[in-house]
């Protein structure tokens, strides 16, 4: 196996390949992987880590054993943070506001079942309850890079994906969490043979990890904030120094730099405009990092621990995948989640990589705990890494087909569709009072950051004054123009009770569609009009969406095969 390896020895007379070799192999592992994955049809993801597993110990060995990766465990950790920074910016409340039931009901359950379903297999097998508590804890997690990454080369976007993304966020910072306060009470297991006395302990040093990484991680977004706002300080140097800090001072506290990236995403995400555009600043380099992130996971792969743990390691695994399922589904059910959502979500949350190996590499160096316990649950968690990271990926990308939302992060006619923009509750004395409603609907899930909330009022009621926008069928689509913006946008309300909007046919409004134009926006504007009249002039689709009980239902209607063809795409 190490052929190639004692032969490059012999040549250069080194038994030590430079830090820039390795990295510059590992990237031609993964992109010629990829390369080969993409032409079986395999997820992308899949062919990085099978290129890595190639040139690594468990084959060919062209970067030596694993303990020389100790070397590049520092990309691998900016890798993961890059994704944690990313996932956090999809917490945003503008986007999350109106489905935050079914992300924290699918979250919830989904970690407590998963863990709940592995310390139960684990005891049934016999396993001490020091090892079933840290397993539980671990088994939770998600691989957020395998996530991001599937989305992004399946460019899939809607209701099922900000889900997916959602719930990986709030999954991950659960298990931390959890391995926190379970690792707390084995320790004291050890150390004086009661857990009983340390509860208190184990919530302190949870809340330090959860208020901490939540401090610096906001800490570092509100400073990022102030230097991405002046011209002399260049954008994408300014994220990249910001990330490298946290990841910096995380070491150095003893915290998560997966969860101080993480909230310094939201905080970005959750700021102003300006913030919120960094988040896509260190693209550019997220395909040469997510590669490598792969290829390492494969290079990583521990057959001798697979082998070591067997029957263990297949009981974890399939406990984990059973566990996904369950929660993922009852949290969908209890969260009035669509069925084409829950159905797809347990495929999709199967990887698990980079926090695992984390959290394994946490563990290992705590003294307090036997080396036996540490080695055992070490083995079995990797070997459960190497099954996920090999099958995970094919699970996420057939659930994102499922979904029916790959190949949709395409540029719409209405991008103003979208659930956070729509609400379902809407109840106004008048059509001033339904306009005023929704114009401070559309300033709280909207960047409109130039114009106050009145003057978009008195914009849009101006325009209202001079002609009514009420079109008969119990439709309205008020409108206005504003001086700046980079393109249109707009909130939908259903008002169940129905308010006057002196309608030509006399018939009170259910369904109000507010639109925002910039200037020099006019014919996309026409065309814009013209998409939403004949969508709600279908009776069919109009009826469905006036019956939605949920943002979400309103949205499956928009989503549907009937509305398509309205709210088509420009490429």
């Amino acid at each position: 196996m190490d052929t190639l390896r004692q032969l490059f020895e012999m040549v250069s007379g080194s038994s030590e390949f430079s830090p820039f070799l390795v990295v510059s192999i590992l990237v031609l592992a993964g992109f010629a992987g990829g390369w080969v994955a993409k032409l079986i049809k395999l997820p992308h993801v899949t062919g990085n880590i099978l290129g890595g597993i190639v040139v690594g110990p468990a084959c060919f060995g062209l970067i030596g054993t694993h303990e020389h990766l100790h070397d590049l465990q520092p990309l691998s950790t900016f890798a993961m943070s890059l994704v944690a920074v990313s996932i956090g910016g999809h917490l945003s409340y503008r986007r999350i506001h109106n489905s935050l039931r079914r992300i924290i009901s699918t979250s919830l359950f989904e970690v407590g079942c998963t863990m709940a379903v592995v310390i139960i297999a684990a005891r049934l097998f016999h396993m001490s309850w020091p090892m079933t508590l840290l397993l539980g804890a671990i088994s939770a997690s998600t691989a957020p890079a395998t996530t991001i990454a599937l989305i992004r080369e399946m460019r899939a976007k809607g209701p099922f994906v900000k889900t997916l993304i959602s719930v990986v966020a709030l999954n991950n910072i659960f298990c931390i969490l959890l391995f926190v306060m379970m690792r707390t009470f084995v320790s004291a297991y050890f150390e004086s043979g009661e857990t009983a006395g340390k509860i208190d302990e184990a919530l302190l040093l949870s809340g330090y990890h959860l208020f901490g990484a939540l401090v610096l991680g906001f800490g570092a977004g509100w400073i990022s904030k102030k230097l991405v706002s002046k011209p002399k300080f260049h954008d994408f140097s300014t994220i990249l120094l910001a990330i490298m800090v946290c990841d910096g001072l995380a070491a150095y506290l003893g915290l998560s730099p997966l969860l101080v990236n993480l909230f310094f995403g939201v905080y970005l995400a959750n700021s102003t405009q300006v913030a919120e555009k960094q988040l896509t600043t260190l693209v550019p380099l997220e395909p040469l990092l997510y590669v490598c992130f792969f290829t390492l996971a494969g290079v990583s792969f521990h057959l001798d621990a697979m082998l070591a743990v067997g029957a263990l390691a297949a009981v974890y695994i399939l406990a984990r995948v059973f566990g996904k399922s369950l929660g993922a589904a009852i949290g969908g059910i209890l969260g009035k989640t669509s069925p084409r959502i829950w159905q797809n979500m347990a495929y999709a949350l199967y990887p698990q990589s980079g926090i695992a190996i984390g959290l394994v590499v946490l563990l290992g160096s705590d003294s307090s705990i036997p080396e036996e316990i540490r080695q055992a649950v070490s083995a079995i968690i990797l070997a459960g890494v190497a099954v996920s990271e090999i099958i995970g990926p094919f699970c996420t990308k057939a659930a994102l087909a499922r979904s029916g939302e790959a190949g949709r992060d395409r540029q719409r006619l209405v991008e103003f569709l979208s659930e956070e923009f729509i609400t379902v509750d809407l109840q106004a004395k008048d059509k001033w009072d339904a306009i005023r409603q929704m114009v401070a609907f559309l300033m709280r899930t909207h960047r409109v950051e130039h114009i106050s909330q009145e003057e978009l009022y008195e914009s849009i009621v101006e325009r209202e004054r001079k002609c009514s926008t009420g079109m008969g069928h119990g439709i309205a689509i008020p409108h206005g123009r504003i001086k700046k913006g980079q393109a249109i946008q707009g909130v939908m309300a259903i008002c169940r009770d129905g308010v006057d909007f002196d309608a030509p046919d006399n018939e009170s409004v259910k369904l109000i569609m507010l639109i925002v134009t910039p200037e020099g926006q006019k014919s996309m504007h026409l065309k814009v009009l013209s998409s939403l009249s004949a969508m709600v002039s279908d009776e069919a689709i109009r009826s469905r969406i006036i019956a939605a009980i949920s943002p979400e239902d309103a949205m499956e209607v928009i989503e549907s095969e009937e509305a398509r063809g309205y709210n088509y795409f420009l490429d």
